[in-house]
């Protein structure tokens, strides 16, 4: 096998997998949603909080958004936080969120290269999926870049939970 498939194909699957990352510390973000109500990382505290990247041309984005938005309705003890980037208008983004029925909180991003952009307050995004899992110390526990789902969500949480000894967060 060339070097140069082998290379490719180790990318790709990196790219696939959540990235469990050394704990670290995060930024305190401070989001507005649309509907005007304030997150800020040290509000929530005790919670997991997933912070999600997408644009509203990206089809694996509006392939994930609904099961996040169960992921959100399942458990009491998670926080996502959608942040819509590079759209072309807010009042297309609101529609296609009413559309589809998307219940977890939107923020704004505006252009990924804007001064006042979120990716900022959180991490690189070097495309569209990208989410970010913290824990409920605040800490970053996850990278992942490309699609996650309520399964794979879940499953880190539980091995994190596991492999750092945890019984219950407070």
């Amino acid at each position: 096998m060339p070097n140069r498939f082998k290379a490719l194909l180790l990318f790709w699957l990196f790219l696939a997998l959540p990235h469990a990352v050394q704990a670290a510390e995060a930024i305190n973000f401070n989001f507005t949603d649309t509907v005007g109500k304030h997150y800020q990382l040290s509000d929530l505290k005790g919670k997991w909080v997933l912070v999600n990247f997408w644009a509203p041309w990206c089809p694996p984005c509006w392939k994930e958004l609904p099961d996040l938005n169960d992921l959100q309705k399942a458990r009491r003890d998670i926080v996502v936080i959608g942040i819509a980037m590079d759209y072309k208008d807010e009042d297309s983004v609101l529609y296609l969120l009413k559309k589809h029925k998307i219940d977890f909180p939107v923020v704004m991003g505006g252009k990924s290269r804007g001064d006042n952009n979120p990716i900022k307050q959180v991490g690189p995004v070097p495309f569209y999926p990208t989410s970010y899992l913290y824990a409920p110390d605040n800490q970053i526990v996850m990278v992942k870049m490309g699609m996650v789902d309520q399964d794979m969500v879940n499953h880190f949480i539980y091995d994190y939970m596991q492999d750092n000894d945890l019984k219950k967060w407070n």
